[in-house]
């Protein structure tokens, strides 16, 4: 089983390096996909917002103390094709197996073990789900896990033919969708209790948290004023419901949780023990 951890990634240096150093050494590689200029979901290219920061710098320092780690740069106008420029690498370099990390997302050792463990034991599942644990404005805030509904696609199974009725045709695993693959076989929840995943993508700075929802890729569907109504008056209102940018029920609440789950390497974090992330 040969797998590879890919990123498809624009200015995500607050989290990027502490997410590798918490995958590298589970997997065979890391490929890091940095992209010139953020996603666009027309696909035409546009002049960046925000000029690209220091993430490109990070991963390629990281690439020069572990020669398994690769960068590749270049301009994706989206979210998908960014995504399938890592299935490329990963089909020609004959990889099994395709695991998407984004760049705010770190993992446990434990559970990655456990991770890998289900992928063996699930030999025909063309896709693994696993769910998170998502922090908001600081380490110390998290929205509840027993309303988060997103169970994102995490895993994929490479394929590089298959069979119908018998017999074998081309079939290349390729993205249809931001996180979707059409990897044939059944969809497979990796146990909560054995795996998740810890996403900040909410535990930011101010202004990195304006400079991401101008850039992501579902950038135009962020309700007007969010940014002023939401974000910035939370601190001084926390138990302000229904705050998620683009489908406000999806985060009913946030609610202070004591940290002591946190991936071991983000304890060095600057933002470890921030109240609340300026």
């Amino acid at each position: 089983m040969k797998i590879a951890a890919v990123y498809s990634v624009y200015n995500e240096e607050e989290y990027i390096a502490y997410s590798i150093r918490s995958v590298r050494r589970h997997v065979d590689q890391v490929v890091v996909n940095v992209n010139r200029q953020p996603w666009n979901r027309s696909g035409s290219l546009q002049p960046a917002p925000f000029l690209p920061d220091r993430t490109e710098d990070m991963v390629r320092a990281l690439a020069r103390q572990d020669p398994n780690v690769v960068v590749q740069t270049g301009t994706w106008a989206t979210e998908v094709a960014h995504r399938q420029a890592g299935m490329a690498y990963c089909l020609e370099h004959g990889f099994d197996y395709y695991f998407l990390v984004d760049g705010d997302e770190v993992y446990r050792p434990d559970h990655l073990d456990a991770l890998l463990d289900e992928i063996r034991a699930h030999p025909d599942a063309g896709t693994f789900h696993i769910k998170c644990v998502i922090f908001w404005r600081s380490f110390a805030y998290r929205i509840p896990p027993d309303v988060m509904k997103w169970t994102p696609w995490r895993v994929f199974k490479i394929h590089r033919a298959r069979r119908i009725l018998g017999l074998p045709f081309p079939h290349e695993t390729r993205f249809v969708g931001d996180n979707k693959t059409n990897s044939p076989g059944p969809r497979h929840l990796v146990p909560p209790e054995r795996c998740v995943f810890y996403h900040f993508s909410y535990a930011r700075s101010e202004a990195k948290m304006r400079q991401k929802i101008s850039t992501f890729s579902v950038a135009d569907q962020v309700h007007d004023g969010w940014f002023e109504r939401v974000w910035l008056a939370w601190p001084s209102q926390r138990k302000m419901r229904n705050i998620h940018p683009m489908v406000p029920e999806e985060f009913p609440v946030a609610q202070r949780a004591e940290p002591s789950d946190l991936p071991e390497v983000m304890t060095t974090h600057p933002y470890a023990n921030v109240e609340i992330i300026r």
